[in-house]
This record gives structure tokens, sequence and C-alpha cells, in this order.
């Protein structure tokens, strides 16, 4: 089935601007420092909401408290899948004081054994997951990065843990960025994909290295070994929304019809102080592409 089919079948109601949340990594922890003042940042770049991982200790009566005050919402919950594995009943409660929509998760575990075996273990626990946090009222949904992409006897990584969740319990948090730097097309896998897609994260990217890292850092050959991401960092950059690489114009055609509710603005390093990297990327979203 193609977008095109799916946009027809979809396009009954009147097509809805989407909010858009602001994950906090690009303010570099400040956060956890003054949360406040990060909350008016955020409000002020004329973000509806944000993206974050546990604040405040795990007080989340406390951060609602601030989100409250600058007219912003908790769209996800981000965790690491350690947090999957010792403490989802804690994560689950934190998520649902905070009426976060998402519970979103990136990693498969041991990244030093990272095999297929890895991912189907994953599965697995990801299902029951997803199960627990639907009856929670919570949708779980998993990350992306760009080594979920290198092949198993044919076979990527991420294909086999989407092949084994349910979609329906499991969804994708589509990174754009990382499905670029794998050497992938994001339209594509946005098209590929449109059905198992929760959110998506807006993310630019400008590559620094040389020219055969374009096509992608699998086919380059980079270790994805425990080093890999300080190896991957000096070759891409993170960049606001517009100033890299990235077809957002083509992303946005293929997300427009499906009437997405949220889509994310995520900036992990910035060399602009932080809010003006989100306001540049937020005036982008609406001068650009119209949300």
């Amino acid at each position: 089935m193609t977008v095109s089919t799916v946009s027809m079948e979809r396009a009954t109601a009147t097509q809805v601007k989407p909010k858009i949340g602001c994950q906090l990594i690009v303010f570099a922890q400040r956060e956890e420092e003054d949360l406040r003042g990060v909350l008016a940042a955020v409000r002020e770049a004329g973000f509806d909401g944000v993206e974050t991982h546990i604040l405040q200790e795990g007080n989340a009566a406390a951060v609602r408290t601030a989100l409250d005050e600058f007219g912003l919402v908790q769209w996800s919950l981000a965790i690491g899948y350690h947090q999957c594995v010792d403490g989802i009943n804690q994560v689950i409660d934190y998520a649902k004081g905070l009426g976060s929509k998402f519970i979103m998760v990136s990693g498969v575990g041991d990244h030093q054994t990272r095999s297929l075996r890895a991912y189907e273990t994953a599965a697995d626990l990801f299902n029951r997951l997803g199960a627990r946090c639907r009856t929670a009222g919570v949708t779980f949904c998993y990350h992306n990065h760009s080594w979920e992409f290198q092949e198993y006897d044919g076979v990527t990584g991420l294909e086999r843990l989407y092949e084994l969740t349910d979609p329906d319990l499991v969804k994708a948090c589509v990174d754009v960025f990382w499905v670029q730097h794998s050497g992938r097309d994001p339209v594509q896998f946005l098209q590929q994909y449109h059905d198992r897609i929760g959110y998506v994260h807006l993310k630019d990217l400008r590559y620094v290295g040389p020219e055969p890292r374009r096509k992608g850092i699998l086919a380059g050959g980079l270790d994805l070994g425990p080093r890999r991401y300080a190896t991957i960092m000096t070759e891409a950059e993170f960049r606001e929304l517009g100033t890299g690489e990235v077809n957002f114009p083509g992303i946005w055609e293929v997300l427009r019809p499906l009437n997405s509710p949220w889509v994310v603005y995520e900036q992990d390093r910035a060399t602009l102080p932080p809010a003006e990297a989100a306001a540049i990327s937020r005036r982008y979203l609406q001068n650009t592409l119209g949300i």
C-alpha cells in the first residue's frame, strides 16, 4: 500500500497541524538545575510541549506543576533499556503522573555484545512492556539510532525488532537523523513504516567527514562497537532544523496525511546557546513547513 493510498483513506477528516514538542536534550542537562528557566525558553520559542528523561529525582508532581506554569505538556518520557528491565513500574507511574502519552526507549541492552539475538530478546521484553503500558493508558515505543541498521545475515537489527514486536504494542519513534546517518533515505523509511509510527524526531544532520560517509556509516565500514558514538560525532554534526542535509519538506509530505498529533524537535548537541538553537528550529518548522 502506498502512502498516497493511506492518505486518501485517512483524509476523511480535515488535516490538522501537529503540536510541536522539544526534546530537552538540547539544553545539555540544564533542566536538572533550572527546570523553570528551560521551560520558559521552550515556551518562548513557541513549542507546545516537551520530551524529557526522568527529572526532579522522580517527583512527577513537581515537574507537572512547572509544565502547567508555562502552559506546556509532557508528550513523551525517554528512558534507557536498563529502566525497562529494572524499574518499568516506577517509570509507568512517573509517566502517568506527568500525563505523558508515550514512554520511549532506545537501545537493546549491552552494546558490546550486539547481535540479532539481542534484538530478539529485546523484542520479547518490549511486547510484554507494551502490553503493560497499554493497560496503564500509555503507549510504548522504540527510538532508533543508526547502528540498528547493521545487517546480520542480510537482516538488520531494526527489521528483526519490528518483525517480532506487535505494532499495536510497540510503536516506532523514528529519528530521521539516525535513519539518514545509516545510509537510508528517511522519506522512504517513513513511507515503508508509516503504519508503525508513534511519532517522529525531527533532527538535522550535516556531514563533516570524508565524502564516502555520505553513503552511510555502515557502507563506510564504521566500527559499531562501544566507541562508535565518539567516532560518529567526528563525522556528523547535529544541526538546527533547516541548516543541515535532511529533507524535511519530503518528510513532512509523508507525515502530513497521517495526521500525527505531535512531532518532536531534537538536537543532541548545539554550538549555539540552546535556547537560540531551539528557537531557530521552531521558526524553520513554522516558516518553511507551515507547522
